[in-house]
């Protein structure tokens, strides 16, 4: 006897009551859901509205017969399991339903052992079928997952790259892409994901924590220790597993030994993908449903696209590292020809910063101006130094010739798009707010903003430093004469705005003055 099938439903269409009403007894003690219609109209509306799996039909029905509703049915799903039964004998009707391509078609009065038969088959097909399908639809999640990575990964390419500190987003970014749900990926997603950065640095690496099923940014969830594995050891460095419930763990020591570390966290994994090649380690764990091949690939394609991120942020970092350093060394170089003004360029951007945060600047942005604010001086290399370290009065010549320092600066650091901040500051940086500067004489907004920043940070430590034809002045003179005038320096040469924001923060200028009065100039 055909066993009791509750996932699998049934439409019955049948227009003589008896005969319906008989088998309906029958089937509906079979299948967990059975529809009936009596003619083929309502039946086929019936398959539209509810999408049986498997249809049982007489041919010759009022209104529209079953042979007709079967052509109505196989344009929705041609492979729709479908079973004709009919009373009579008719070579016609037989060729044609064979033409269609049904299942089977059972003569009247019904043979029940040949029945439960062929209504087995159709459930073998159902069940073959939807097999089939969830393993298509694995595979194109698979395939669309992979393929999103490949989009991150060419996103990140055109985007801007950024250094260690944030290649953590960058990574928060594409797991939140492939568990979004928008690629079809999120409906099987492992409940966590364990990811290792290295930031290009040799030892162990950094372990990062994700726990999918918390919404919203992901980014720094650990919710774990790290466990304590040596991943710089070269055995077993690249290894591929993909592991349900009742498969036993591989003979891997690393992998054993994070298991024992979750086991002792009181997490208990289940369904996980483990990927490691040297000492970058990519695991989801605890899937939803069984994991395969299709999981393991798309893993495996993550721990590509992490490796990509975080050797790139690595390269980033060392040319970052580089640019900066090529700035100060250069800074430096022009500050040999000035008399010994210690810590100056350092501070001036510390100067800058502070007033670029409390006029709203992002701390990115500020960061900017704060380091290439130290090559506002560079075009005094072309300055004799002996001219720089006069004592007395320059002559007018003399003064010609130092404020060409400006226009020497531009001209040393050029046009590049990396260094347009410190260009524009070195050469507007002497520029007043009353049209009384150099080299061009520009007034108000006319002179950039980050040389109106510049101007002040400048006079501030110029002020505080000690030099050949000045001395040093305290904290709370060098305000005075920046706010009120001394003759030489006036509040007319400095942006208002700005001015009023320096006489708010310039506490801060003090405390940044005793701070880099005494580092060093490595």
């Amino acid at each position: 006897m055909m066993a009791r099938t509750e996932d699998v439903s049934l439409l019955y269409v049948e227009d003589d009551a008896a005969i319906r009403e008989n088998l309906l007894v029958f089937l509906k003690r079979r299948f967990g859901q059975v529809w009936q219609a009596d003619n083929g109209l309502d039946g086929l509306r019936l398959y539209t509205e509810r999408s049986p799996d498997i249809v049982m039909t007489d041919i010759r029905m009022p209104i529209m017969d079953g042979l007709a509703m079967t052509h109505g049915i196989l344009r929705q799903n041609n492979k729709a399991p479908i079973i004709i039964t009919s009373a009579h004998n008719e070579t016609d009707d037989l060729l044609e339903a064979i033409e269609l391509g049904i299942s089977h078609y059972l003569l009247k009065p019904l043979d029940t052992a040949k029945m439960e038969a062929s209504l087995q088959h159709c459930v073998e097909l159902v069940r073959k079928a939807r097999t089939l399908g969830e393993r298509e639809a694995n595979l194109t999640e698979a395939y669309q997952t992979i393929n999103s990575l490949i989009d991150c990964g060419e996103q990140c390419i055109d985007a801007t790259i950024r250094p260690h500190n944030e290649v953590e987003h960058q990574l928060d970014q594409v797991i939140e892409k492939i568990v979004s749900g928008n690629n079809g990926y999120g409906t099987h997603s492992p409940a966590s994901l364990v990811v290792t950065l290295t930031h290009g640095l040799a030892g162990q690496p950094s372990w990062f924590w994700y726990d999918l099923g918390r919404p919203g940014p992901r980014l720094g969830v650990s919710y774990l220790e790290h466990p304590a594995l040596d991943l710089t050891s070269s055995d077993g460095s690249h290894a591929l597993y993909y592991l349900n419930d009742d498969e036993p763990l591989p003979e891997d020591p690393l992998l054993i030994s994070f298991i024992e570390h979750l086991d002792l966290c009181q997490e208990h994994p289940r369904n996980l993908v483990w990927y490691r090649n040297g000492s970058r380690v990519v695991c989801g764990l605890n899937y939803p449903a069984r994991v395969t091949a299709c999981d393991a690939a798309v893993i495996k394609s993550l721990a590509v696209q992490a490796r990509y991120l975080d050797n790139l942020s690595t390269q980033f970092q060392q040319t970052e590292e580089a640019f900066l350093y090529t700035i100060t060394s250069l800074a430096r170089a022009a500050e040999a020809n000035d008399e010994d003004t210690g810590n100056h360029i350092l501070r001036v951007g510390e100067y800058c910063a502070a007033i670029c945060r409390r006029i709203g600047y992002s701390e990115e942005r500020a960061t900017t101006i704060a380091q290439q604010s130290q090559l506002h001086d560079v075009g005094k290399i072309h300055v004799k130094p002996d001219v720089l370290r006069k004592p007395g009065k320059l002559t007018e010549e003399e003064m010609l010739l130092v404020r060409e320092h400006t226009l020497f600066g531009a001209q040393i650091i050029g046009n590049h798009p990396r260094l347009e901040i410190a260009r524009t500051i070195a050469l507007h940086h002497h520029e007043r707010w009353d049209g009384s500067g150099y080299p061009y004489g520009l007034r108000e907004t006319g002179i950039p903003l980050e040389a109106r920043i510049l101007s002040i940070a400048d006079t501030y430590d110029a002020l505080r430093t000690s030099r050949c034809y000045k001395p040093a002045f305290d904290h709370d003179t060098a305000c005075r004469i920046i706010l009120e005038g001394d003759g030489r320096t006036e509040p007319t040469h400095f942006d208002p705005t700005l001015l009023q924001t320096f006489k708010k923060i310039n506490r801060g200028f003090d405390e940044i003055y005793e701070r880099f009065l005494t580092v060093t100039s490595d």
